[in-house]
């Protein structure tokens, strides 16, 4: 598979999708993202900007950290 073919069948996740596949709240999702935040978590996968005031996450960043979980 080409970079092309891969990058054409990624799947972005919104926030909502992140939540519901993670079963983590809004506020514990940007935690983990906070590097000052006691429940930082440097593997979690990093939103995308999309645009000004949009971002996802890659669909497969985010199932690997979730099967990449100690109790999993």
């Amino acid at each position: 598979m080409h970079q092309s073919d891969i990058a054409c069948h990624t799947r972005m996740l919104k926030l909502p999708d992140v939540i519901q596949k993670c079963q983590l709240s809004r506020s514990t999702i940007y935690e983990k993202l906070d590097q000052k935040s006691k429940r930082y978590d440097p593997t979690f996968p990093k939103p995308r900007k999309l645009s000004l005031s949009s971002v996802a996450w890659i669909e497969n960043e985010v199932e690997e950290w979730l099967k990449n979980l100690p109790y999993h």
